[in-house]
């Protein structure tokens, strides 16, 4: 019986759902008692639906379009989700690193990048360990589009993890094409690029987790941590926070209170899991959630 649900489970997720009119929306409702905000409308099969967010845990959720009955005129002003977003479209507006770097706790908030690659397969091992040490810790995975439709099994792989509640996936935007060319300089480069439209690759990115019934969180990261203040301020509009990081592991930034870790789990920077797997050989990390914590 439980290889039949496994099963089951793995088999519904081989082929994804069209999103259809996909609308950046920016309201308050009251649900179940609890101020949300909605953040976009979609359907999908047939069906009319939100994505909203928590006002206050800054968890994201769908439902339907029908079960909203009670909207806010205004949105919240003093809420914990409006405090962020009111925090993180100030300046200075760094070309690298915008947004939280670090959480004034005495946890550590593991984040894995998942931008596009060749190489085949993803740090299948290093997923493995957390589970095995850290049993259903949080991680935000910050992942791109084309990585996910380049590596298609590996990424339901990684769904299924989270749905057999085995690690608590966070499932944050990296764009869905996470431009690059080698040879620009920063301020040319990335989301910098030219003809890149920065909305698009957000909307993008969300529409295709959507399609595999997985929701998408609030939380963004900067292809290659580099922004500007115009991009800074149009991923504010879209209701998302920027995260960066301290301690970039495979560039030797160590591990403090309240780091914000950043590895590669595509197999682009192998320096980096192994850095972090020598670390928790030799230390426990206490590892906590980034919208838990996030203020």
């Amino acid at each position: 019986m439980k290889f039949f649900i496994t099963f089951f489970i793995f088999f519904s997720f081989l082929f994804s759902s069209e999103i259809l009119n996909y609308k950046v929306v920016n309201k308050s409702v009251v649900y179940k008692n609890k101020d949300y905000r909605v953040l976009r409308t979609f359907e999908k099969s047939k069906i009319s639906y939100y994505l909203i967010v928590d006002e206050n845990t800054l968890e994201t959720k769908i439902i339907e379009k029908s079960k909203i009955i009670k909207f806010k005129t205004k949105n919240l002003k003093d809420s914990r989700y409006q405090t962020l977003l009111e925090k993180y479209k100030e300046p200075p507006f760094l070309l690298q690193n915008y947004g939280a770097t670090q959480i004034d706790t005495k946890y550590v908030y593991i984040t894995v990048d998942m931008c596009p690659s060749r190489k085949k397969g993803y740090e299948k091992d290093f997923f493995k360990n957390i589970i095995k040490k850290y049993a259903n810790s949080s991680i935000t995975l910050f992942i791109s589009g084309t990585w996910i439709e380049n590596h298609k099994e590996n990424f339901l792989e990684l769904v299924r993890l989270k749905k057999q509640k085995q690690l608590d996936i966070i499932f944050g935007n990296h764009t869905f094409s996470h431009p690059y060319k080698k040879e620009n300089p920063l301020i040319k480069n990335f989301l910098l690029s030219d003809n890149i439209d920065i909305k698009y690759e957000i909307l993008e990115l969300e529409k295709l987790l959507l399609s595999y019934d997985i929701t998408p969180a609030i939380l963004f990261r900067f292809p290659g941590l580099v922004a500007d203040k115009k991009s800074i301020l149009l991923v504010n509009s879209l209701g998302m926070i920027p995260i960066g990081t301290n301690a970039w592991l495979a560039k030797e930034e160590p591990i403090q209170d309240g780091s914000i870790i950043l590895v590669h789990g595509n197999k682009n920077e192998p320096m980096g899991i192994k850095k972090f797997d020598n670390i928790v050989k030799n230390k426990d990390l206490e590892i906590s959630s980034i919208l838990k914590d996030l203020h």
